[in-house]
């Protein structure tokens, strides 16, 4: 361990790394703030153009039909199929930087108009394409094990970013590697390393332009309530009530992708047309 943490090939990773963060971060931070200022454009500024107090209940019906249709070009198309499908979880193969444009495409075209899968995702293949695209720089023959060690780097420097720091991202880091003792450990320096170069960037840019981005953290001040018996009495019965709801909605999802992954382009367009029903239905409710 000792050795390979010292040899010139790790060092060269880890200023990699550190290097790797700086772009990483800028494209992350003019990313999440363009789909931010979308977002607000489709769902404040438009319906107020429109001479209306605020998005209407069926305004999820026009928004949601038109992100399926943008996006079926993109997965049908387009390398990389828009990027990886959300019901497999973390891990799998990283995005390249051919696959790159369609997936950051498919994000800024849908994500605005009302998909609510989040940007970590997109986030996380934007890092993954940027770094792979600095292996190409490098002389000699590739070596796969580098370039997935570097794609890792910078999808969590890139996840870190809305995440509002490194910890959870390391976190997600060790789930989606499914590495651990000495493996883990050579993983993660880089990725810590490439976070705080990253970290770095993102919060300054944030503060220089004003520019509101947004991040996944909690509220700084919670408000203070202890646990009593009561609580436990329905907290453990509603927390095996959500797993078996969870487990349902994956084996949901599952079936959806196997039945997406034929004639694809009108079923999107069916199952987005579908949940901006969902959605318009909830707020009659």
């Amino acid at each position: 361990m000792r050795q390979t943490l010292l040899s010139r090939g790790y060092l060269r990773l880890l200023l990699l790394s550190a290097l790797l963060g700086v772009p990483v971060a800028l494209a992350c931070f003019f990313f999440v703030a363009l789909q931010h200022e979308l977002q607000h454009w489709v769902w404040q500024s438009l319906p107020e153009a429109l001479g209306l107090t605020g998005p209407p209940w069926w305004w999820p019906l026009p928004t949601l039909l038109l992100a399926g249709l943008v996006l079926a070009p993109i997965l049908t198309r387009m390398p990389g199929r828009g990027g990886h499908l959300p019901v497999h979880g973390l891990g799998g193969p990283p995005v390249g930087p051919v696959e790159l444009p369609g997936v950051v495409l498919a994000a800024l075209l849908t994500l605005p108009l009302g998909v609510v899968l989040g940007p970590e995702a997109p986030l996380m293949a934007v890092g993954s394409g940027l770094a792979l695209l600095s292996t190409r720089l490098r002389k000699g023959p590739p070596d796969p094990k580098a370039d997935a060690v570097v794609a890792t780097t910078g999808s969590t420097a890139a996840i870190s970013t809305i995440l509002g720091g490194p910890i959870t991202a390391a976190v997600m880091v060790v789930e989606a590697a499914g590495v651990g003792g000495a493996r883990l450990v050579a993983l993660l320096l880089p990725c810590l390393t490439a976070c705080a170069t990253g970290a770095l960037v993102f919060t300054g840019f944030g503060h220089w332009t004003g520019l509101s981005v947004g991040a996944l953290t909690l509220p700084s001040s919670l408000p203070r309530s202890d646990p009593d018996a009561g609580d436990f009495l329905w907290g453990l019965p509603l927390a095996a009530l959500i797993a078996v709801l969870i487990a349902l909605a994956r084996r949901l999802g599952r079936r959806t992708a196997a039945w997406t992954g034929t004639r694809t382009a009108w079923r999107v367009v069916a199952c987005a047309s579908a949940v901006g029903v969902c959605l318009a239905a909830y707020a009659l409710v």
